[in-house]
């Protein structure tokens, strides 16, 4: 082997051989640690409130008492009188009773839109346009046929003047024939009556060829009489059939001027649009199966709302058409609507284990949407109260908020996130305390999750609520 080879010289310069491959193992296994070390700082960033332990704590519910104060109504007035509390349900506010859809009578593309999601539109207002250029022109074609037949129409009226006129002058000169040949006949006769010789054969000749051809005229002017009474049938036949083409021109002409007018789509009622279903340049069919191939938009009256509410089937035994709800909404929880039931569904739902029931809003909040979620309050119907007085005495019913006495910690209340189960100090006024629990003013809204013991806790910290209602 010769000096320059390659392995010799390695070996030459690194007798030992072992240092170098140690390195580069090295090397080898820092890079997988280093990602490995990244995934798990990542991980326990994004996890560290899972992977550490959340405090229990003891909690319970805010709970909110209706409580009465009694008033004097006349008699004649009407207030919503309620029961006792029989359970409580979620549900979603959607329009009463129904949506309305905007909806495209005739095939056509979207030219224009003149509505967006959320504004108020009030009856007869334009929603959108489609294109109809070829909707005119078929309206002017309609309205073209229409004038050329109505033009024959006067023609037609002005040959029934003219043969009239044509069959009056002929008349009179049948009156003029009968007179000639009436005066031929006379002489005729009178010529016939003298002795023989007396006329010479050609004048007795000339009289009687007189005579007839007065006659001639006159059965020539009957002929052309006939003939004008003829025309003037053939004038009344084809004036029925024009009329005929003139009703069926005019309803063509207003079936196209339909179809024209039907490329402005206009809102059907007053109210909001709920949902925008066209855009310039799209097209609309009538004749599809899908359901919204001709809607332009979906509307609904904001003065008209109802809460679809899913019941669970252990509290549906106490549904019932009339019976009186209150109706709360997480935009406007300082508020509380009155409810009616209004119908309960046919059928339950298997897999949510639940009956449906719509409870109309009375006095709805310009605010509300549909769709959004509410806490729904049924009552039991009272009895009707007997009497005929001229006063009655109602309860006129306010909502007030109590926890338990133990939750209050000076002028504050520990309270748990349902959503994040993380503690958070809330500042509240109180008032009274009755059988354990204290009557919360202001600060506190019915169902908030209340802190029972609060030692140790700290805002911002992740709870374990264990609930103790």
């Amino acid at each position: 082997m010769s000096s320059t080879d390659p392995d010799i010289g390695h070996l030459l310069s690194n007798p030992s051989g072992d240092k170098p491959a140690t390195g580069r193992r090295f090397a080898f296994w820092l890079l997988p640690l280093a990602i490995l070390l990244g995934f798990a700082l990542i991980f326990g960033l994004l996890f560290r409130d899972r992977l550490l332990p959340a405090k229990a704590v003891p909690v319970a519910h805010a709970v909110g008492i209706e409580e009465a104060l009694e008033n004097e109504i006349p008699q004649g007035e009407t207030t919503a009188i309620h029961g006792d509390l029989l359970f409580q349900a979620s549900g979603w506010v959607e329009p009463d009773p129904l949506p309305v859809k905007v909806t495209a009578l005739t095939d056509g593309v979207v030219e224009e839109v003149f509505v967006y999601e959320g504004e108020l539109v009030e009856k007869g207002d334009l929603i959108a346009t489609l294109i109809g250029i070829d909707t005119r022109l078929e309206r002017d074609a309609k309205a073209a046929d229409l004038a050329d037949v109505k033009a024959s129409f006067e023609a037609h009226c002005t040959g029934t003047q003219t043969a009239l006129k044509q069959m009056d002058a002929e008349k009179a000169q049948l009156a003029i024939a009968e007179a000639n040949a009436a005066e031929a006949a006379d002489k005729l006769q009178r010529y016939e009556r003298l002795t023989s010789g007396a006329i010479p054969a050609d004048e007795m000749q000339k009289v009687r060829y007189d005579h007839t051809r007065s006659l001639a005229e006159i059965d020539n002017i009957n002929a052309r009489i006939a003939g004008i009474a003829e025309n003037l049938n053939k004038i009344a036949f084809e004036v029925q059939a024009i009329q005929a083409r003139i009703q069926k021109a005019e309803i063509d002409l207003e079936k196209a001027e339909l179809a024209h007018s039907r490329t402005r789509i206009t809102a059907p009622i007053n109210g909001r649009v709920l949902k925008l279903v066209s855009a310039p340049g799209q097209k609309k069919m009538l004749g599809m199966d899908d359901m919204d191939s001709a809607t332009i938009a979906i509307l609904y009256d904001p003065r008209h709302l109802q809460v679809r509410v899913d019941v669970p089937l252990a509290d549906a035994a106490g549904l019932g058409v009339g019976q009186t709800a209150k109706i709360r909404c997480n935009l406007l929880p300082d508020e509380v609507f009155e409810g009616e039931v209004t119908r309960i569904e046919g059928s339950a739902d298997l897999q949510r284990n639940t009956l449906q029931a719509k409870v109309r809003i009375k006095n709805p909040n310009g605010k509300l949407r549909p769709e959004m979620l509410s806490r729904v309050e049924f009552f039991e119907i009272p009895p009707k109260s007997e009497g005929s007085g001229k006063s009655e005495i109602s309860s006129a019913m306010g909502v007030a908020v109590y926890v338990p006495d133990r939750a209050l910690s000076g002028g504050s209340v520990w309270i748990c996130d349902p959503e994040t189960s993380r503690a958070e100090s809330r500042s509240v006024t109180f008032s009274e305390k009755k059988g354990g629990l204290v009557r919360i003013d202001s600060g506190l809204r019915p169902g908030e999750w209340v802190v029972l013991d609060a030692t140790g806790v700290r805002a911002g910290q992740r709870l374990k609520p264990i609930f103790n209602d």
